[in-house]
């Protein structure tokens, strides 16, 4: 009989409070993850492959400018072009 594996189980918490209740409950260190699309800070917590994440109401303390790169930036190089 095969066993179910649990890959990944990733919940979004109500609040920061929460999250760190949660976190103290199973051992786990919370860590700031960095800004949502809003620039609220979103922080996290992991035991194995259960994550908790939860969405600061304040703005996000060391806030980054949401950067993208394409794949088809760094294409390896082909001798054969079509």
């Amino acid at each position: 009989m095969k066993h179910r594996r649990r890959v990944c189980d990733l919940r979004e918490l109500p609040d920061v409070p929460a999250l760190k209740r949660w976190a103290a409950e199973h051992g786990a260190d919370v860590h700031c993850l960095g800004p949502d699309l809003e620039s609220r800070a979103v922080y996290g917590a992991a035991v194995g492959p259960v994550i908790r994440v939860a969405r600061s109401r304040h703005r996000e303390p060391h806030p980054h400018a949401p950067v993208w790169h394409s794949p088809l930036e760094h294409l390896p190089n082909t001798a054969s072009a079509v």
